[in-house]
Order: C-alpha cells, then structure tokens, then sequence
C-alpha cells in the first residue's frame, strides 16, 4: 500500500502514528463539546428527529437553521471519509489482484490507458461499499454488525504481523528487523502488550450488546467473520496458493492494462542490495 510512497520505511509509520494522534485529539475535544451540551439523557436519546446528535444540535443552538448547517458539517465529512475508503479500498483490491491473490485478478488488475486508474477495481469497491451501506435501510442489527466486522477485521489485521513478529523472535528467525524506527530490546514486549490488547477487544466486538439476547439484539459479528474465514481459505486452496506470491518487490510488470511499478531510485536500491548479496 505504500509503494508509491518516497522513502516509505519512514513516511508511513509517520503517516499512521500521526493520523491516531490527529484523531485522538480532535475527537476528544469534540466529544467534550458534546458531552458538555447534552442536555437531558432521556429527551436526547428519544428525540423524535431520529439522531441523539441532531436533539444535542438543536438543543444548543435553538435554531433550525443552525442545526441543519451542523448537521451538513457532519454530511460532508461522512462523504469525504467515503471517498477516502473507496480509494483506499480499490487500492487494496487492485494490489492484490495485480499480485493474484483474488478471483478475477486479470479483470480486477486492468489498468484504464488514459486515466491510469484500476477501474475495475474502483467501481466493485464501489458496489460493495453501496450494498453494505444499504443494509441500513432493512436491519440496524445488520448495519452494527458490518461495523464490527470493519472494526474487527481492521484490529485482527494489525495482530497477524505482531504475532509473525513474535514468532520469528522467540525462534531465533530474526531477533532483529532492520529499519527506520526501533523500540531495541524492547520491541517485543511491546508488541506482546500490543497483541494481548488486539485479542481482547478482537473477542469483546462479538459480545451482544443487550440482555437478553434474542434475533433482534444478537451479534452476529462472529458469524461473519466465519463465513468471511471460510470464504478465505476456498479461495486460497482453490486458486491464490496456485497463483499467488506476495508482493513482486524490485521488479516491473509490462503486461498490458495490468501495472506494476515502482520508481527508478527503488530499482536501484534493489539492484544495489542484489549486488551486495553476491
């Protein structure tokens, strides 16, 4: 995801840590601002115009107009966080089909000549993206569950290497991995830390919300993430450990409407690293 990136071992962790920290602060002065302006918890949470966070509006600014203009605040941002996903996701798609890790990949891999973008993969990240938001309008159980999956499937991502780490570290695989940013002997207890806190919360997104639990309340959080599972390993023993081999680091794929690039610097650093080895 970061190879269009300049000097990505240490722009990207940049990117990430910084992006947690903008988050937590913004967020944390927004929701005292919300918290602060709540009004009554019983009349908020009824509020007869369907968002608690729309009463809060209301209620703070006596104005029709005013709340209507927050609210728009809140509609933009919605949309440019969309946007971002799907750019994002498509990109996501596009890679691993560019590697063959997907069914479809040479459809899904096609680059547009003129635009030089994977459309293919930007208009099925689309479609998926619309389908999952529509759930909303049949089933809220369903539409929280898609965001546990989300959550989930982001926080099960970030444990699988801190786990690979651990391994390769108590094996003897590599005790150390080179790169921008080191913690030294530290690095893999904190990434225990970091694995132990990603299982617990990782278990705790399956627990339902309300009790008793019936079909309505139900979590169905963990039935998704196997079927999702299960869909996984079709698809691996099926045709990805046929065709696919991870990333192709150094190396320039021609085929037409199918990209792979990388800048002429990395292909240097690559050959010069291949020259070393020998």
């Amino acid at each position: 995801m970061t190879e269009e990136m300049k000097n990505a071992s240490r722009e990207a962790p940049k990117a990430i840590v910084l992006s947690v920290y903008i988050g937590a602060i913004t967020g944390f002065i927004f929701l005292i601002s919300i918290s602060f302006c709540i009004g009554d918890i019983t009349e908020t949470a009824e509020t007869t115009t369907g968002s608690p966070l729309i009463e809060i509006f209301f209620n703070s600014t006596n104005s029709v107009v005013g709340t209507c203009f927050l609210s728009s605040m809140l509609v933009v941002i919605v949309l440019i966080a969309a946007n971002a996903l799907l750019a994002e996701g498509s990109r996501s798609v596009y890679a691993f089909a560019r590697d063959r890790g997907l069914p479809f990949s040479d459809l899904l891999a096609k680059v547009e000549p003129k635009r030089q973008v994977p459309v293919y993969s930007i208009l099925l990240t689309c479609v998926v993206q619309m389908a999952l938001n529509s759930i909303y309008f049949g089933t809220l159980t369903g539409f929280n569950t898609v965001i546990s999956i989300a959550t989930e499937g982001f926080y099960l991502s970030y444990a699988m290497p801190l786990l690979v780490r651990i391994i390769a570290y108590f094996t003897n695989y590599a005790k150390e991995i080179p790169g921008a940013y080191t913690l030294g002997r530290w690095s893999v207890w904190v990434n225990a830390v970091g694995l132990l806190f990603l299982l617990f919360t990782s278990i705790t997104f399956n627990f339902p919300t309300l009790n008793p639990v019936d079909e309505e309340n139900m979590n169905y959080t963990s039935a998704a993430i196997g079927i999702i599972g299960l869909i996984s390993i079709v698809t691996w023993f099926t045709t990805g450990r046929k065709s696919f081999t991870g990333p192709q680091v150094g190396k320039m794929d021609l085929v037409e409407g199918v990209a792979g690039s990388m800048d002429s610097r990395s292909h240097e650093n690559v050959a010069t690293t291949e020259k070393a080895k020998f």
